[in-house]
């Protein structure tokens, strides 16, 4: 199994949730705080990528947080199990088009980054499907849904 901290050359926030770095460049995490966010931008992330929907509480401004530190913020609402073709593309753009720009990759407990990354794994990074989900298992996946979801979206490509 793939050590997903073992990737990371950026130095990760004490206490962020499911922190994890599947490939060097990608921090993967729940929800940070806006202290772990600047710690963050300390540490070189340029970009973050919000998988959580606009009505969900934050604890803090993150947009306008994200804006005062520099960083391009880009929101990619996944709500619930509801991920889909839209947001696993949005996703892949994202990740594809950030070259080698440092990211953040965050929801609430990692579990919608965890699904959003297994297409962005397997088609733009070439990792077989059983070790994309098994990185997507270490990075926050808990649900299996969002996981067949992330493999029927895959089938759609072939």
């Amino acid at each position: 199994m793939t050590d997903v901290t073992a990737g990371n050359t950026l130095p990760l926030p004490a206490g962020l949730p499911n922190a994890g770095a599947p490939l060097p460049g990608v921090i993967t995490a729940g929800q940070p705080s806006a202290s772990q966010l600047e710690q963050l931008a300390q540490g070189g992330v340029e970009i973050v990528a919000d998988l959580r929907a606009a009505s969900e509480d934050r604890g803090f401004d993150e947009p306008a947080a994200a804006a005062r530190l520099g960083l391009e913020y880009h929101s990619i609402p996944i709500v619930g199990a509801s991920i889909g073709a839209r947001e696993f593309a949005a996703v892949r753009s994202l990740l594809r088009a950030r070259g080698t720009r440092p990211i953040l990759v965050h929801c609430k407990s990692a579990n919608r980054v965890g699904a959003a990354l297994i297409p962005w794994l397997v088609l733009d990074q070439h990792r077989s499907r059983d070790e994309a989900l098994a990185i997507a298992r270490q990075v926050g996946l808990r649900s299996d849904d969002m996981g067949r979801a992330a493999i029927a979206y895959l089938d759609t490509c072939s």
